[in-house]
């Protein structure tokens, strides 16, 4: 009896090869899914960082001029510490992405204890609507 060879590719990719390519590219994706999943991956995440760039002022009016620099998407200041003492933002602020100098308006019963303070640095806090705070550094000027 003649055994006939029922291979009819001879140059197809065997068994223990493909699995080998797929358990690469399975492990591959799970990495890619976990990197964007815990945020690994900066460049891609909307959530950048807020910092202070230069030397703040701050006047006894209760006006803060200072310089920010955001990496991310553009995010509102919505509270402050000044000295302990909460604030209130007067208006909207919206920090954009990009290096930017604001002035924000803040009020409250901080504003008493300024007139004393000039020329010394005091520091605040900023909060931010995508939940970051920046501290901030600033002169206390007339």
């Amino acid at each position: 009896m003649k055994m006939v060879s029922r291979r009819k590719n001879a140059k197809a990719l065997s068994g223990a090869v493909t699995a080998l390519i797929l358990v690469i590219a399975s492990v591959i994706i799970a990495l890619v899914v976990v990197g964007f999943a815990f945020g690994l991956f900066g460049a891609f995440s909307g959530q950048g960082t807020v910092s202070q760039v230069g030397t703040a002022t701050l006047k006894t009016s209760g006006t803060l001029i200072v310089t920010l620099k955001n990496t991310g998407a553009n995010t509102q200041v919505t509270g402050a510490l000044v000295q302990g003492s909460s604030a209130t933002v007067s208006g909207q602020t919206i920090i954009s992405a990009g290096v930017t100098t604001y002035s924000i308006a803040l009020s409250g019963s901080f504003t008493s204890s300024l007139s004393g303070l000039v020329g010394s640095t005091i520091s605040l806090t900023l909060q931010l609507s995508n939940g970051q705070t920046v501290t901030v550094s600033a002169i206390v000027t007339s």
